[in-house]
């Protein structure tokens, strides 16, 4: 989603030419450097464009967009064809509601005044249909992560007075006017949706949980060794990955084994319980700093470990260019636990290349209902049962 920053600086761009102008632009762009000449041509282009694109900005409350928008299509405020089947499921409904509700700031939606006074949605029809699901349809929440206890709540079992706050919660929204082309509105819409990107959980904890162990885990995910030995496309760094593993590494292997049992509070679905074991290892670490260099030795001990016992490492084979998420869960948790019962435990290689042939490990760590727990407890316990030979 995008900030309003970024939609205030959109505006005051080029961001609004018509594709034809926008491709001619391109064209000259290419290898050549513009003259005087061209830089007049475009500066008159950009100028006759922005003329066309005319707009309000109104800020209504929750109740008022719910109460106009009874359904997609027939209502006052409705959802263009461009985009009717775009659909949030319900944990990325809940999730914006869960943000209504504790006043996390919400993106401007846009909207198109169409001749006879209606509002089409340009940008922002996932949004009203969240609000809509909760306040009128009986949505209950689900997978929610910053207030969990709300998890199974309809508006019905909201406090009056908290449903009142979010009904008179406000929203901006800017509405274009009735001279915007189609095309224009269509375009608006493409390029909003492909210059908003939306924070992965490793961005969120890394926002939402700061902490010693949040800290550590960034550094630990940015070493030289563990870098050589996950190697990840460009786009799985840039989207954090390697947080994202060293991130269920410990989360897997300190609550593997607990007085509450194994992996108290999964179910099925990490995101929650690896947020969880973040939040609570950042409260430790602060309560016993101590915590920080044990846990990093142990990373680094299992690193080195699978450097010298598995022939790929966590690869799955010689020119893998990615390290699938549950084939180093499998191998990362499961060499720690090991060490944990044996430190001084060495096993040949080729050995352990010959077991995992034997175990049919290839298709355990398969992303196949990977989340399912009876899984996840599988592909590390055939690790563990590889490297003490039990």
């Amino acid at each position: 989603m995008l900030s309003k920053y970024l939609i205030f600086r959109w505006f005051k761009t080029a961001m609004l030419l018509s594709p034809g102008v926008a491709i001619q632009m391109v064209k000259k762009s290419r290898g050549v450097k513009p003259t005087e000449e061209s830089k007049r041509e475009a500066e008159a282009a950009v100028s006759v464009v922005a003329r066309q694109v005319k707009f309000n900005v109104a800020e209504y409350p929750v109740s008022m967009y719910v109460d106009r928008f009874k359904n997609d299509i027939d209502d006052r405020y409705f959802v263009p064809s461009y985009q009717r089947n775009l659909a949030w499921n319900d944990e990325q409904k809940s999730q914006f509601i869960e943000s209504l509700i504790i006043g996390l700031p919400i993106p401007f939606m846009f909207f198109y005044q169409t001749g006879d006074g209606r509002m089409e949605i340009v940008d922002g029809s996932q949004r009203m249909r969240a609000m809509r699901s909760f306040l009128k349809e009986g949505l209950r929440l689900r997978d929610l992560v910053l207030v969990p206890e709300l998890n199974g709540f309809s508006v019905e079992d909201l406090h009056a007075d908290r449903v009142n706050k979010l009904e008179d919660i406000t929203i901006r929204t800017i509405i274009l006017d009735t001279d915007t082309d189609p095309s224009t509105r269509a375009e608006m819409f493409a390029r909003i949706n492909r210059m908003g990107t939306t924070a992965n959980e490793a961005e969120i904890r890394r926002g939402s949980l700061p902490g010693a162990v949040t800290e550590m885990i960034t550094k630990l995910a940015e070493d030289r060794r563990f870098v050589a030995m996950t190697p990840l496309t460009a786009k799985a760094i840039s989207s954090r990955e390697r947080e994202e593993l060293v991130t269920r590494f410990f989360a897997y292997l300190n609550r593997n084994d607990t007085p509450d049992g194994r992996f108290p509070g999964y179910r099925d679905r990490p995101k929650k319980f690896i947020y969880d074991y973040l939040k609570d290892a950042n409260s430790a670490a602060k309560d016993n700093p101590e915590i920080i260099e044990q846990m990093s030795e142990e990373f680094f001990r299992m690193l080195d470990f699978v450097r010298k016992t598995f022939e790929l490492g966590f690869r799955k084979n010689g020119t893998a260019n990615t390290v699938p998420r549950v084939r180093f869960e499998a191998i990362a948790v499961g060499s720690a636990l090991a060490l944990r019962k044996f430190p001084d435990l060495e096993v040949d290689s080729k050995v352990i290349s010959e077991r995992m042939k034997t175990e049919h490990f290839d298709s355990v760590v398969v992303s196949d209902g990977a989340n399912v727990r009876s899984k996840l407890e599988g592909r590390i316990d055939v690790v563990v049962r590889m490297l003490v030979n039990e």
